[in-house]
């Protein structure tokens, strides 16, 4: 994961602007305590994945762009890609100030959408200073295509493992049918 921090840092230092981590697509509005808790998990355990490589310095210019909209509700990740007939991610890669500057990575190409089911998950999972090696607390990674669909992906592997694919970007260097990816 050494090369995963290095090309993040890469990406990072061509411009201040740049920024890194996934859209994250709220599509649970009923314990706002538990979104937090989740939330307050997520930066924990990307910190001290990033801690592990001597890469503290990137957790700053991690921008989860969580996108809060009470009609997404128990949203599916269809609903995600295509709310009223839109195309939601899509539209939120046109209308967003950054910069495809990198455009294998999957900030630009795939969301996260985190219903009740996925915040359970996570919360009832490993606490996030444990590593979660078998992805028991586990989210659901969308790819802007709507053909390679989409994939359960461990949290503890989201940053910086899935973010920068093993073997380059692409979604079929990580994504799983049917389990939870824990490359």
């Amino acid at each position: 994961m050494a090369d995963d921090v290095a090309r993040v840092r890469e990406f990072l230092n061509k411009d201040a602007a740049n920024k890194w981590g996934f859209v994250i697509y709220r599509c649970t509005y009923g314990d706002d305590d538990a979104w937090n808790r989740f939330m307050k998990h997520l930066d924990e355990r990307t910190r001290l994945n990033l801690e592990t490589y001597n890469a503290s310095d990137l957790f700053s210019r991690i921008d989860w762009s969580v996108v809060h909209d009470a009609d997404l509700e128990g949203a599916d990740s269809e609903d995600v890609r295509t709310y009223n007939n839109s195309r939601r991610f899509s539209i939120w890669k046109q209308n967003s100030a950054e910069k495809d500057n990198w455009s294998g990575i999957p900030r630009y190409h795939a969301c996260i959408r985190v219903d009740k089911f996925f915040m359970d998950a996570v919360l009832e999972g490993p606490p996030a200073n444990e590593f979660d090696d078998i992805g028991m607390g586990f989210v659901e990674l969308i790819s802007l295509d709507a053909s390679k669909g989409e994939t359960f992906a461990g949290l503890s592997y989201l940053v910086p493992r899935i973010y920068v694919p093993p073997d380059g970007p692409g979604w079929e260097n990580f994504a799983v049918r049917d389990d939870v990816a824990t490359p």
